[in-house]
């Protein structure tokens, strides 16, 4: 293994993403500006980014798991869907996860699959961001209902179809890296290369296999952790404060529809007994 080095520092980013949401346990309203700011940050990004690959001619799109997180955990906040926390969550997790891990078990792949030291570090930096972002809409935001699991379930499902459409090229057709998708290698169980060169197509079924049900896994422990964690702090009493804090366009268009409703409500209020004062100044006068 001779980029262990770049195992150590995706480790210690890790780390570093769980000390931080340690630190911001009790501090809701901070979390969701966080996520607020990242997410905007994130969005705005990886739009200029995939639009400049597109006007110099670079067919390059947002085509895996982790990219196509991005732009999930960016339209989330900026739109502020509370339904789709569940789900930006998940994936900001698992790809950071899947990251970790890919940089422990095979760092020399990842050294060689990229191009140069600025996308080794960009990369790195996001999947960190990501992971720290699904941490953060795990332990410190909202206590997701489990009913609702079935929003990430077909939000996953969609990110999958979208890929073997664009591997098959029912989309993106002009996409040439459709042999070396991540999430393509993953289903079909040729991941399983990256750490076991020689596999048989036995044991990369397998792999799929496994693969598929640690993903369940993962989300089903995803709601669990989210459940136990909320309900310790309900049996504490130490409920997160500003419960009620939300932000992004959809809460800000409520939040002044309800204003302009209360301005209203008050104001025919006062006409109206503005109105009662006049009759009763006329009736004292007949």
């Amino acid at each position: 293994m001779e980029y262990w080095w770049l195992a150590l520092i995706i480790v210690l980013a890790g780390v570093l993403a769980v000390f931080l949401t340690w630190l911001l346990r009790d501090k809701r309203k901070i979390s969701i500006i966080i996520l607020f700011v990242i997410g905007l940050v994130l969005l705005v990004y990886k739009t200029i980014e995939f639009s400049v690959y597109r006007i110099i001619g670079k067919s390059m799109y947002p085509i895996e798991f982790s990219q196509m997180s991005y732009f999930v955990l960016g339209f989330t906040f900026v739109l502020g869907i509370k339904k789709m926390r569940a789900y930006a969550g998940f994936c900001s997790a698992l790809a950071g996860v899947a990251y970790i891990v890919a940089g422990i078990a095979a760092p020399d792949s990842i050294v060689s699959d990229t191009s140069s030291v600025f996308y080794i570090v960009m990369a790195v930096i996001q999947h960190s961001v990501l992971f720290f972002c699904g941490l953060l809409l795990l332990c410190n935001v909202d206590k997701y209902k489990i009913k609702e699991i079935y929003v990430p379930i077909i939000g996953v499902a969609i990110m999958v179809l979208v890929s073997v459409l664009i591997h098959n090229g029912v989309i993106y057709k002009n996409f040439d890296g459709t042999d070396n998708m991540i999430i393509i290698k993953i289903i079909t169980g040729e991941i399983i290369t990256y750490v076991i060169p020689s596999a048989s197509a036995a044991v990369k079924v397998i792999s799929a296999i496994v693969i598929a049900f640690v993903v369940v896994g993962i989300l089903c422990l995803y709601y669990v952790v989210n459940s136990k964690l909320f309900k310790s702090r309900e049996e504490k009493g130490k409920m997160l404060a500003d419960a009620d804090f939300d932000i992004g366009i959809i809460p800000w268009i409520r939040s002044y529809v309800s204003k302009k409703e209360a301005l209203k409500l008050e104001q025919s209020a006062k006409d109206n007994s503005e109105n009662k004062i006049e009759e009763d100044d006329t009736k004292k006068l007949d």
